[in-house]
């Protein structure tokens, strides 16, 4: 693409002079737009009296980022009453304080904290404070172009691009000076800090030398698509950083945050210079559709509201306005993220735009209830109506956002997180990484209270956990989970197979190999109470209701043990560990966990067979017999695991037989199998083992 277009004439960068125009225009007829617009500018002579952020208060603190939020935070309070008032009103008090607000903060040393400037072993120069400043100061210096003379323009430009645009885009994106690579830096924070500083370069375009900002430009749109197609790193441990559905494996929260923000400087390139190809051809298939893929539909005050899965540094009410948005002004919007859009308000900005997002039509109907994605999630569903009961799983990398957790899993049921993760806190706080980012955090399974390492938050994940197997049926779907790679310290086998039946019963089978005899722990997370008396385990979260039951082994040791809420850590929360106590090198556990069990007559019995161990769950006319067959377990080299099975001839890992009693049907169900007979009759015969569903009589 070119980067050379005719000076347009200022308001451009979110909005244009005709849409000012239009919105005055708009006020004189519509009173609810009058009301609007007289709220947003009823704090605007507080704003003109209010002192600006001084450099002390901005360095003071010795952390992190310092204060240097509070310029950002101060120049959108007075850019939203002042700057508007301006735009529409024509007030000149207002553009002439926001002009000295621009004066004040570029006469400012820097807009980053020192202990950037102390980092070894090169000094930084920008930060997620630094670039919002920026952005926020380009913003400004856009709104109140005409009420400075030319050498203000001149000068304000200069000093926005000197004292936000050229730090970031130094460190970030020039090869002449470029600190960061992907392999460093390739997650949230590479979007962001490029996206915001150049939104301001674009702003202040005009007054800089045209080869200048044909250079940035380039290579800011190159830097935004590497990041987007960014492959992963094996001597770095580095991950791609989105999957092959567009699921970004840092969580939805960053993912709103890094890929709206590269959607927003997409918004504004493309008003100025048209299709930005580079970007255009670098964003992933499905990306739109993943992140929905993460939604939890439910209704909150009466309203449809969307929740997220909040695998690692996320929220489940994580606001993905900005990513939903985005995608709309910028026609990647699919049907589903329409949905999410809608259900945010539209503010004033947008509105002088044209964007009514409430009015926005969309349904996240078209969206399989089931998904796999290649970052190491599963999540499956009853259905997208609001409240349903919605299963997930992970499995996958672990650096930065995304947390010490493979093979954890969640539960909603009834609009509400029921068996949870366990959320995070302050970064600043030293539970955040002590006990948040950790296994014990998480519902996995430990060997001998013992997790992943903590290095590889910091490292990453040399062997990430992953999700190996899945088959989806009618009545339940099988997830198998790989969580031995970051447990490989401790174990050279920590298989999780999840057998998720008609939305209500999961069967969990746990297959470990410890390198050492050890006694295996697993931790459940949850909210509501948990009640261990009359040797029974059960959990009641306001109005719903499960009962954990242990099968093999028959007993194990319930532990009430301590962590701490989601954003609360100076609170204690309850989480259940169970410890299956035998030191040994092989376990196998299985348990049961049952939804509103009041609501059915389930019963179980443990079964056993030679060289396997089973369960039988009848409920009404469906009898189920699911065996793992100890044959299989990875220890035999030569000869296969072959086994008889609830009457089966098999060499299957995992078998579920399914009978209707009534219908007089049933169904085989096989897990890593290349044969399965019965009675002289082949049902299952392949060379390679494959996982499968035969009907085996009617």
């Amino acid at each position: 693409m070119t980067y050379e277009t005719a000076a347009a004439q200022h308001p451009y960068l979110f909005f244009s002079r005709a849409d000012i125009d239009g919105f005055r225009e708009k006020i004189k007829t519509d009173p609810d737009a009058k009301a609007r617009y007289d709220a947003a500018t009823a704090s605007a002579e507080e704003h003109l009296k209010e002192p600006f952020v001084t450099w002390e208060e901005c360095n003071g603190r010795d952390s992190l980022h310092a204060n240097f939020g509070r310029l950002n935070q101060q120049a959108g309070r007075l850019c939203n009453s002042l700057g508007l008032k301006y735009l529409i009103e024509g007030d000149e008090r207002c553009a002439e304080r926001l002009k000295e607000l621009i004066e004040r903060f570029v006469s400012y040393e820097r807009w980053y904290a020192l202990s950037y400037v102390n980092r070894k072993p090169n000094a930084w120069h920008s930060d997620l404070c630094s670039t919002a400043a920026t952005m926020a100061m380009g913003r400004i210096y856009d709104m109140i172009y005409d009420h400075l003379t030319p050498a203000e323009r001149d000068s304000l430009a200069l000093g926005i691009y000197e004292k936000g645009i050229r730090p970031a885009l130094g460190d970030w994106a020039l090869p002449e000076t470029r600190i960061h690579a992907l392999d460093s830096m390739g997650h949230n924070w590479w979007a962001v800090c490029i996206s915001e500083a150049s939104c301001a370069l674009l702003a202040v375009r005009d007054h800089l030398p045209a080869d200048t900002v044909k250079h940035m430009l380039y290579h800011v749109d190159r830097a935004l698509a590497e990041y987007l197609t960014y492959p992963g790193n094996p001597l770095f441990n580095k991950t791609r950083s989105f999957d092959d559905r567009g699921m970004f494996y840092e969580s939805v929260a960053y993912d709103n945050y890094g890929t709206g923000s590269l959607l927003r400087y997409l918004w504004c390139s493309e008003r100025y210079f048209g299709r930005n190809k580079i970007i255009r051809d670098a964003l992933p298939a499905g990306l739109c559709d993943a992140v929905m893929g993460f939604s939890y539909p439910r209704m909150k005050d009466g309203k449809l509201n969307y929740a997220f899965l909040n695998f690692g540094d996320s929220d489940f009410d994580t606001d993905i306005g900005l990513l939903a948005e985005c995608a709309v002004k910028t026609g990647i919007d699919t049907s589903a993220i329409r949905a999410a859009a809608s259900t945010y308000g539209t503010d004033i900005w947008d509105e002088i735009a044209g964007f009514d997002y409430p009015a926005l039509n969309g349904s996240v109907d078209y969206l399989p209830k089931t998904a796999f994605y290649a970052s190491g999630f599963a999540v499956t569903r009853d259905g997208w109506q609001p409240d349903a009961t919605l299963f997930a799983v992970k499995s996958g990398f672990c650096w930065n956002h995304s947390h010490n957790d493979a093979g954890t899993f969640v539960l909603c049921h009834k609009g509400k997180p029921f068996f949870i993760d366990g959320g995070t806190c302050s970064y600043e706080s030293p539970l955040y990484h002590a006990y948040y980012c950790q296994n014990e955090a998480h519902s996995v399974l430990l060997v001998g209270n013992r997790g992943s390492r903590d290095e590889e938050l910091y490292r990453g994940t040399k062997f990430p956990g992953a999700i190996i197997d899945r088959y989806v049926n009618g009545d339940y779907v099988f997830i198998q989970a790989d969580a031995t790679g970051p447990a490989a310290h401790l174990c050279s086998r920590m298989y999780r197979n999840f057998l998720w039946i008609e939305n209500r019963l999961l069967v969990l089978i746990d297959d470990v190999f410890c390198h050492e005899p050890a006694a295996v722990q697993l931790t459940l997370h949850y909210n509501g109470t948990c009640d261990l008396s009359d040797g029974k385990v059960s959990f009641t979260y306001e109005d719903i209701r499960a009962r954990l039951v242990s099968h093999e082994p028959a007993v194990m040791k319930p532990e009430i043990k301590h962590g701490h809420p989601d954003h609360k850590e100076r609170e204690d929360m309850p989480y259940l560990s169970l410890s299956d106590e035998m030191i040994e090198r092989k376990h196998l556990l299985i348990h049961t966990l049952e939804l509103d069990p009041e609501s059915r007559d389930t019963a179980f019995e443990k079964l056993e067979s030679e060289d396997a161990t089973g369960l039988r769950v009848v409920y009404g006319d469906t009898e189920r017999e699911i065996w793992y067959n100890h044959r299989a377990d990875g220890h035999v080299m030569h000869d296969n695991s072959q086994n008889t099975l609830g009457g089966f001839d098999t060499d299957a890992y995992i078998l579920m037989i399914t009978r209707d009693r009534r219908e007089h049907t049933e169904r085989a169900f096989c897990v890593n199998a290349s044969f399965l007979r019965k009675n002289g009759k082949v049902f299952l015969s392949e060379y390679a083992k494959t996982t499968a569903e035969i009907t085996v009589s009617i």
